[in-house]
């Protein structure tokens, strides 16, 4: 597997369970060295068994549905459902039964990944790191931020943004826990002024694009960790809130003042498809996007 993998189909659990005739739902690369895959496994299929031997990354199992009579041989006393969490390591060995219908989450992480992220959020030797093997557990703050990721597009720029931030937030916690070491206290800074240009004009230059934390980040030259906390500092919100509110701008000067049709402003301001502009407009304006054109162009609305 590639160092830094992003695809899903760089990771090898991803072939697995497609060759397991387990399926897709969805997938997305999430940042470097991160992506997500949603899955399921219609009993119809029959029981059986799949086998994660070595597969060389990280693996975070979130199930969504089911999974009550799986089980991990060697395990049987502790068993699946929704809301438990697996975390399989890159050299982790096991055999799962699966004889049910099944929804489940997985988050893959390349190894290089969660050790750069050693180095630059806990100032730890990577080589002292190693994530521990577990078989459904529960974790509250883990289940919230895999909500945040399943909840979001994956398909449109502006929810993938959405989806990064919430993978960031189970990597960080999976480092945090599984370390022994205690999050770093939020600093009162933010970026420096110039800084904070270069981001700012850098997302409005490719508002039409999928940004992730890990190219924002870079554009700051801060890890992601560091970045998402110093963004918020400065500009008052999260990322993916705050790069929304810039494409829902463009989406306003645009409909007051190009003749694109409203499949053309989404696909100018990110959103993929006008119902997804539709929905978010509405939400944030209280009006269509048709009846603010309509206002803008023929009462003179400011925008």
């Amino acid at each position: 597997m590639n160092a830094f993998a992003s695809d899903p189909s760089d990771f090898i659990l991803f072939h697995r369970l497609r060759n397991a005739r387990v399926g897709l739902d969805r997938a997305a690369t999430l940042g470097e060295g991160l992506a997500a895959a949603q899955w399921s496994r219609d009993q119809r299929v029959g029981s059986g068994l799949i086998d994660y031997d070595m597969p060389g990354h990280h693996t975070l199992s979130l199930y969504l549905r089911g999974g009550e009579t799986c089980f991990r041989l060697g395990h049987r006393d502790l068993r699946g459902g929704a809301g438990k969490f697996c975390v399989l390591p890159d050299r982790h060995r096991s055999r799962w039964s699966m004889n049910e219908d099944v929804r489940f989450l997985h988050l893959y992480i390349a190894p290089r990944r969660l050790a750069r992220e050693a180095v630059m959020r806990l100032d730890r030797e990577p080589r002292e790191l190693e994530l521990r093997d577990r078989t459904y557990i529960r974790d509250p703050f883990l289940e919230q931020a895999c909500r945040a990721l399943l909840a979001a597009d994956w398909g449109v720029p502006a929810g993938r943004l959405a989806a990064s931030g919430a993978a960031e937030a189970v990597l960080h916690h999976l480092l945090a826990r599984d370390t022994g070491r205690s999050g770093e206290a939020a600093g009162s800074g933010g970026l420096a002024p110039a800084v904070r240009r270069r981001v700012r004009d850098y997302i409005d230059a490719h508002l039409d694009e999928a940004l992730t934390l890990d190219e924002l980040a870079g554009v700051a030259a801060l890890s992601t960790y560091h970045f998402a906390r110093m963004f918020r500092v400065s500009f008052g919100e999260p990322p993916h809130a705050w790069v929304l509110g810039r494409r829902l701008a463009h989406a306003r000067a645009l409909l007051a003042r190009s003749r694109d049709d409203l499949a053309g402003v989404a696909s100018r301001c990110g959103f993929g498809n006008a119902s997804h502009l539709s929905r978010a407009f509405l939400r944030a304006t209280g009006l269509t996007p048709g009846r603010y054109r309509a206002a803008a162009r023929g009462r003179g609305v400011t925008l």
